[in-house]
C-alpha cells in the first residue's frame, strides 16, 4: 500500500477509489481488498481507498494525502454500480471543494460501472456459483435492485434482469426492490414460492456486503422457513470478482484520457 511518505515518480498519477462506506467491518474489508487487487494490476500508479461515510479515510483526506506526496494529478474513481446521488452530487461536490483550495491539482473523474458487459458477466457468474448444476430451467431468478425515484436507476435493474435471463436461459427471471419501488422483495419471494420453480436464486445488485445485504438475507431466511418445499439460494455481491476489477481499471484508464 502507498503510504503518506512513500516515494513516487514525479509524473505519477494517483488513483483514489471512492466507496460509500459501511458500518459493517466485512464490507469495509471487501472494499479495501478490492483496492489492493487494483494496486496489483496497476503497480506503476499509487492507489488509495477512501469513503463517503462511516469509514476512514474520507475522500478529502485521500485527496490531501496524495497532494502531500507531491502528486498533483489525481483520478477520482467512484466504485459504484449506479449513477445515483453519490456519483452525481456528493463526490463532485467534494472534488470541487478540494479543487478550489488546490488550484495546481488536475483532477479527473471516472465513470460508474453501469450496465457494462463486465457487470452482466459478473452477475451471471454470481448466479451460477449458487445455482444447482443443470437446473437453469427449474430456477427462478429474483434480481434485487435498489429502490429509487430515478427512472434511470430502476431501468438499469430491469435491463440487467432481462440480460441475465437471456444469458443464462433461466426458467423465469423477475426484478424487485429492497425499498421505495414495487414489487418489494417480500412480495417477490411470496410470488416465487407460488410458482412451479423449485429453485429460487436471489441476486442483490450490490458490490459489497453491509446493512442492505443483511436486510435482504433476513427476508430470504423468513421465506425459506415459510416455504420449506422451495430452495432459496443467496447469490454473493459482485465486488470481489476479477471482472469487476478489470471494469474499474478500464474506467480509470478512460478517465486518465479525459
Amino acid at each position: 500500500m502507498t503510504g503518506p511518505l512513500s516515494p513516487v515518480k514525479a509524473a505519477a498519477t494517483g488513483v483514489l477509489l471512492c466507496g460509500h462506506g459501511s458500518r459493517s467491518p466485512k464490507a469495509a474489508k471487501e472494499f479495501n481488498d478490492l483496492a489492493e487487487n487494483i494496486r496489483r494490476e496497476i503497480p506503476d500508479q499509487p492507489v488509495r481507498a477512501a469513503f463517503l461515510e462511516f469509514n476512514a479515510p474520507d475522500i478529502l483526506e485521500g485527496l490531501r494525502a496524495f497532494y502531500d506526496q507531491g502528486i498533483t494529478e489525481i483520478i477520482v474513481q467512484p466504485v459504484t454500480l449506479y449513477n445515483a446521488g453519490h456519483t452525481i452530487r456528493d463526490i463532485p461536490k467534494i472534488i470541487s471543494k478540494f479543487a478550489e483550495s488546490h488550484p495546481d491539482v488536475r483532477l479527473h473523474y471516472g465513470s460508474f460501472l453501469g450496465l457494462s458487459p463486465a457487470v452482466i458477466e459478473a452477475a451471471a457468474s454470481a448466479i451460477l456459483s449458487v445455482m444447482p448444476k443443470g437446473q437453469a430451467q427449474d430456477s427462478k431468478l429474483l434480481l434485487v435492485g435498489r429502490g429509487s425515484k430515478d427512472r434511470l436507476i430502476t431501468d438499469q435493474t430491469i435491463n440487467l434482469c432481462r440480460a441475465l435471463h437471456e444469458r443464462l436461459d433461466l426458467g423465469d427471471s423477475r426484478y424487485c426492490y429492497n425499498f421505495s419501488n414495487a414489487p418489494l422483495l417480500p412480495t417477490a419471494l411470496t410470488q416465487a414460492a407460488a410458482s412451479h420453480y423449485k429453485h429460487v436464486i436471489i441476486l442483490p445488485c450490490l458490490l459489497f456486503s453491509g446493512r442492505l445485504l443483511s436486510d435482504i438475507h433476513a427476508e430470504i431466511d423468513i421465506a425459506a422457513k415459510k416455504y420449506p418445499e422451495f430452495s432459496f439460494h443467496k447469490a454473493p455481491p459482485l465486488g470481489g470478482q476479477s471482472l469487476i476489477i478489470k471494469a474499474i481499471i478500464k474506467n480509470i484508464n478512460a478517465a486518465a484520457m479525459s
